[in-house]
């Protein structure tokens, strides 16, 4: 078998050279265009997409920490009302038990000066009542 190399192979060679170059320059560099940008503008959203997700991220964070001050921050306030109330229920309940002990011991007293003017009474009456009785109970003065 042998090879014989003649001029439609020269032609084959060129025909196959410039349908390369033409569908290079008007299909293959467009298409490939066309596929670089579209990798390109996906990468660029994929970036995109990651930088908003760290940004989702560090906002959420900064949210959390924030909600968090907040809520420590209204515990001690609570706290501080609470002892504040306490000490406040402690000034009041002893200033109502003064005030109820200084109450009793007035009461007390009057009650004391009260028993010894009925007891007065009674010992400055006793002596007329008795003689009375006496009388009455023997029937005639006992003067």
């Amino acid at each position: 078998m042998t090879l014989d190399l003649d001029g439609t192979f020269a032609i084959q060679i060129a025909s196959f050279l410039i349908l390369w170059v033409v569908l290079r320059r008007l299909l293959f560099d467009p298409t490939l265009a066309v596929l670089d940008e579209r990798e390109k503008r996906t990468r660029g959203s994929h970036e995109a997409a990651s930088h908003m997700h760290a940004d989702v991220a560090a906002m959420r964070a900064e949210y959390d920490q924030r909600v968090r001050g907040a809520r420590e921050k209204s515990v001690a306030e609570l706290e501080a009302s609470r002892k504040l109330t306490a000490a406040e229920e402690r000034t009041v309940l002893g200033a109502a038990r003064d005030e109820a002990a200084a109450h009793i011991a007035r009461a007390r007293v009057q009650v004391e000066k009260q028993a010894e003017a009925a007891h007065a009474t009674l010992l400055r009456d006793a002596g007329p009542l008795a003689d009375e009785l006496v009388e009455k109970v023997a029937g005639r003065s006992l003067q």
